[in-house]
């Protein structure tokens, strides 16, 4: 219920997502925001607990971190910021939720993206000629209070895609990235140069579907952007 009814139509930058929940309630997001300078917020997350803990309480944490990231995005403009922000918003007690996010902050018209990651996450940047996969060494939200959340900033370039994915690493089987990259890395350029984020995100969610299928209890959140 908590997810993007449909992407924003921009004339510089596509947007895709999905979520894998597979029960009524879903401890993740995936989302997008048109701000009134013109940025666009993309962001992917993913509640955990470090204690047992019932799917209500994941569901309603990351509920809580998507309106606090968009409610923070309208006053800053760098994403390290918005992630401090807003974990002195939410409040951890002592049922070890933790909250993954991955937040991107970008300029709609020359491409330049402000992105900070927090905790499982992982994050592509995919083009014909080169394929980054970005650090993703930051703490979830919760685990360490008053942690200096550190952004990158980058430009996209013409048609360069950026998917970014949320989810519980601790059951993500280690074959994945690397499916993925090889996958990517096998495409001509023509076939990157047709490439949507959609079908950027179609190539992500197969691969996870495949590696996540033995274990229902795995959700994942996915988001994809491409320049035009």
């Amino acid at each position: 219920m908590h997810q993007p009814p449909f992407a924003s139509l921009l004339e510089e930058t596509e947007l895709a997502g999905w979520s894998s929940h597979r029960g009524f309630l879903g401890g993740g997001f995936h989302d997008w925001q048109l701000l009134e300078d013109g940025r666009v917020l993309a962001s992917a997350g993913q509640a955990s607990a470090t204690l047992p803990t019932d799917r209500l309480t994941l569901a309603l944490s990351a509920q809580a971190a998507q309106t606090s990231i968009r409610a923070h995005a309208l006053h800053t403009d760098d994403a390290g910021t918005l992630l401090q922000l807003a974990a002195r918003s939410l409040e951890f007690g002592d049922d070890g939720i933790q909250l993954s996010l991955a937040v991107s902050l970008i300029d709609g018209l020359g491409g330049e993206v402000n992105l900070a990651i927090a905790g499982d996450c992982l994050a592509w940047r995919v083009r014909a000629s080169r394929w980054d996969e970005l650090p993703c060494d930051q703490p979830p939200l919760g685990a360490e209070p008053n942690f200096p959340y550190v952004a990158e900033e980058f430009a996209l370039s013409l048609r360069e895609r950026m998917i970014l994915t949320a989810d519980d690493s601790a059951r993500r089987s280690n074959r994945f990235a690397a499916s993925v990259a090889l996958h990517f890395g096998k495409l001509d350029a023509e076939s990157h140069r047709r490439m949507t984020a959609a079908d950027a995100l179609s190539i992500v969610q197969n691969h996870w579907e495949r590696d996540a299928a033995a274990d229902p209890r795995v959700t994942a959140n996915l988001i994809a952007v491409r320049r035009r």
